[in-house]
């Protein structure tokens, strides 16, 4: 059965390409949500088994701070995935003690993500 999956990102463009790329592997059960405090709210509901964040918001959370967060949501066991356009600018510590489970570039097509999801869970 596949994953129930939260995608946090600022990017509409990015959100909707992620959308498509997982769609294609059979992944139907997607929520998405543009903002850090949105998402936190989205995944007390939605209860995703998944979340991916991109480690760059525009908002006053970052990525890492809003792994940190969705990891401390009670009752909430969920594999999370930071995603960034460039590798080199993420602490790679500092994101898995936030709570990540992988980080990973963003890549035309995100063709990354769905292999990603299949090697955590």
């Amino acid at each position: 059965m596949k994953k129930r999956i939260l995608i946090i990102d600022d990017n509409e463009q990015d959100r909707k390409a992620m959308v498509v790329a997982l769609e294609k592997d059979g992944y139907r059960d997607i929520a998405l949500a543009e903002a850090g405090d949105e998402g936190l709210q989205v995944a007390k509901t939605f209860k995703p088994q998944v979340v991916i964040i991109d480690v760059v918001l525009t908002t006053l959370d970052d990525g890492l701070d809003v792994c940190k967060k969705i990891k401390a949501i009670e009752g909430l066991e969920a594999t999370v995935i930071i995603i960034t356009g460039h590798l080199e600018a993420v602490n790679a510590a500092k994101a898995r003690t936030s709570g990540a489970s992988e980080i990973i570039q963003k890549t035309a097509g995100f063709k990354n993500i769905s292999q990603t999801i299949e090697n955590l869970t």
